[in-house]
């Protein structure tokens, strides 16, 4: 039995212009009121979520989200964490030097900031947050050395490129994964959306038997192949589409609310 509804956010449940359509926040509403968790999974922080979880009216005590792609599992109305993966300044260091050599930039960020590592150059992820977090330019020397951090960002295509070239000492502390064409996201190693999911559904009493799950991109495959209902986006990768159990039509098309729908028989 279905109880948990997960979906990604761009290029998933968000349109191209970053909004949840009307039909899709009806559908959503309906199954939340009708008892069905929705649970919205992303690499930003709560806080960059609220609006949206305003929207749907997901800010019940039962109601949490999916943060930092999986390293996070929160309470929507407070942000409690129930469940927390993190990395220190420590393991970043060999992603450090290995970001020095490539000459691409990093930004490590906590629970309620986060930090330019300067010193590699300044990248473009504050312009992409837009205020969401506040930002503090430092060298890596100046990293608070007794903080956890969620999770370390490269906001360059030159990074998702060279994934592949990653040497051991990286591949040993973090699992790389692009959420973006041009974002390639550093989580703590065996950190993805699935493992987010399963320590929330597990609070409840429940397995991934009971998660239906949306998706695109390839930080979407973990929970897409956990689902007992995994369903890709139209406009899903061909990597995603593989591991679907079901597809459904685009983003721009409503394609969550089309799906649901139908698996629901909503009138």
């Amino acid at each position: 039995m279905i109880t948990t509804i997960a979906l990604d956010l761009d290029n998933t449940l968000l349109t191209s212009e970053k909004t949840i359509s009307p039909r899709n926040e009806a559908v959503l509403k309906q199954l939340h009121t009708a008892g069905i968790r929705v649970v919205l999974c992303t690499g930003r922080p709560i806080k960059a979520i609220q609006p949206l979880l305003k929207q749907l009216g997901l800010t019940t005590p039962t109601d949490y989200s999916i943060t930092f792609n999986g390293g996070l599992v929160q309470q929507n109305a407070t942000s409690e964490v129930l469940a927390r993966t993190s990395i220190s300044k420590a393991d970043i260091a060999p992603l450090y030097a290995y970001a020095k050599t490539l000459r691409i930039p990093l930004d490590v960020i906590d629970l309620t900031q986060v930090f330019s590592l300067v010193d590699l150059g300044k990248s473009t992820y504050e312009t992409f947050l837009n205020g969401l977090m506040p930002f503090h330019d430092v060298t890596f020397d100046e990293l608070p050395a007794d903080d956890q951090f969620g999770k370390v960002v490269s906001s360059t295509t030159k990074a998702v490129n060279n994934r592949a070239n990653l040497p051991e000492s990286v591949k040993a502390k973090f699992h790389a994964v692009p959420s973006r064409r041009n974002l390639l996201e550093f989580l703590p190693q065996h950190t993805d959306k699935a493992s987010g999911l399963k320590q929330l559904l597990a609070h409840f009493g429940e397995d991934y038997s009971n998660l239906m799950a949306f998706g695109d991109e390839e930080n979407d495959l973990g929970m897409l192949e956990a689902a007992e209902v995994g369903v890709a986006m139209d406009n899903a990768i061909p990597a995603v589409k593989a591991v679907a159990t079901d597809h459904t039509l685009n983003n721009d098309a409503d394609g969550v609310a089309v799906f649901l729908e139908q698996y629901f028989s909503l009138a």
